[in-house]
């Protein structure tokens, strides 16, 4: 009798992974630099008003 191979029988969605979660990484990955792009422009512009008025 022959063992059961993992590595023949092993599919795409084996691991979990389907389109829906792979699309919802994508976007979370997309909506995080987004958000750290946008709060380091607040404070770039908060460090900028705060310099400005220095002078």
């Amino acid at each position: 009798m022959d063992s059961f191979d993992n590595a023949i029988h092993y599919g795409p969605n084996d691991a979990g992974a389907s389109a829906i979660s792979i699309a919802l990484v994508v976007l979370g990955i997309l909506a995080f630099s987004w958000a750290f792009g946008a709060v380091y422009a607040l404070f770039a512009n908060y460090f900028n008003r705060m310099n400005d008025s220095d002078e």
